[in-house]
């Protein structure tokens, strides 16, 4: 059996070493777990705490088989694309019998039914229809699809809306519009919520919030990285290799807006709407990409669709960048099962997966273009560390390898 993950072990805890407990006993000890992990920048619109190889490292040291990258634009889109374009990367691997994820309602069948709900005509009626009512348009994307689902089914029909449910509803839906055959499982996430940024006494913490500790150099939340993983952690800690800090990019994030004209976000993705000229006109008085953000958001521009408009527009992704579904992969990180795992996709599959530099001599023209893109966004990246590197480290790295 082979299981893959979608996730951004932003770092790694124990909470993601619980799901892939949680999976090994539900499906066997021998069950082989592929996690596809975003890259250098996250869902949510943000940098990711440490580099995209040593997040990696750290889930092969606690568990998982291989990991493989959800690689930039893709790891920092709305749920939907985010969910789809990962979906993909499975779905294309050739040896994936089963998608695992964590959700707060742990309930599958009523997952499958939202998923299956907002497939319909009645949902995309409905919210067309509160898209352009001028009472209503101007919500954010959550709210109005919570509110078009209520109109479409009944203001009582169930309706998740955390965290990694909404995820959860995109992964299936994905599936569906994809025509895939991977089977569904679900773990209900226990600990911390998803967006907390407290400390929770004996739970498993949010990443967030373990973020949020590294940030104060506070070491109280260090029982939440996984015993095999947290010697890499703190060797890597105290060579300053993380945490990594989007603030640095500030100066030049500002920058961008306030030289760039003010029609240029007509083809930048999730930056319609108003939210370039909004951002230009924040810039002129933000000093760093926290008030750059907070001067921007509005009931429709939600904080996440803000971060994700500035880095978009800082590098210049298009909707057709976005919605062009990925055309390659990178490996990050693998063991000896995963070095097995490594050989049948290929037996198996003609999607590119790259583990050396040099194999990007054999992508083809969109493939390339993709790989250019992430090459861009991962040397910016390296300016985000506690001490800049080149632009080409990104460049040379290889997988991490368990013995």
């Amino acid at each position: 059996m082979t299981v893959a993950i979608i996730s951004e072990y932003n770092p790694f805890h124990t909470g993601h070493e619980y799901q892939i407990k949680a999976i090994r006993e539900e499906f066997g000890a021998d069950t082989e777990i592929v996690a596809v992990m975003s890259g250098n920048f996250t869902q949510r619109g943000e940098v990711a705490v440490a580099d995209k190889y040593l997040r990696a490292k750290w889930a092969v040291l606690s568990g998982v088989n291989l990991v493989i990258e959800l690689p930039f634009p893709y790891s920092m889109s709305s749920a939907e694309i985010f969910a789809r374009a990962a979906v993909k990367i499975i779905d294309s691997l050739g040896v994936i019998d089963c998608i695992s994820f964590g959700s707060e309602s742990g309930d599958i069948k009523a997952l499958e039914k939202i998923a299956e709900n907002m497939q319909k005509s009645e949902y995309s009626t409905a919210f067309s229809m509160l898209s352009s009512d001028s009472e209503t348009k101007n919500l954010g994307y959550p709210a109005l699809s919570e509110l078009a689902y209520k109109k479409a089914f009944g203001s009582d029909a169930p309706f998740f809306k955390d965290s990694n449910d909404i995820l959860a509803i995109e992964y299936i839906k994905a599936i569906k519009t994809l025509n895939s055959s991977l089977k569904l499982h679900t773990v209900k996430r226990y600990g911390a919520p998803y967006i907390s940024k407290e400390f929770t006494p004996d739970a498993h913490q949010s990443a967030m919030s373990i973020r949020a500790a590294l940030a104060a150099n506070d070491m109280s939340f260090i029982n939440s990285i996984p015993e095999e993983a947290r010697d890499s952690f703190l060797e890597n800690l105290s060579k300053n290799e993380f945490p990594c800090d989007e603030s640095k990019l500030s100066s030049a994030l500002i920058t961008h807006f306030r030289i760039n004209p003010r029609d240029d976000g007509k083809l930048i993705f999730d930056a319609r709407g108003g939210l370039y000229n909004r951002l230009k006109k924040a810039s002129i008085e933000a000093t760093d990409i926290e008030t750059l953000i907070s001067n921007a958001e509005t009931k429709k521009f939600t904080n996440a669709r803000i971060r994700r408009a500035i880095w978009y527009s800082f590098f210049g992704v298009t909707s057709s960048d976005v919605k062009d579904l990925p055309r390659f992969s990178q490996v990050l990180a693998l063991d000896t099962k995963g070095r097995a795992l490594l050989k049948a996709i290929k037996r198996k599959s003609d999607f590119p997966l790259i583990t050396k530099p040099s194999a990007v001599d054999s992508l083809d023209f969109c493939a390339l273009e993709q790989k250019k893109r992430l090459d861009v966004a991962d040397s910016v990246f390296q300016l985000t560390k506690p001490k800049a590197v080149s632009g080409k480290d990104a460049l040379r790295r290889t997988p991490f390898v368990k013995k």
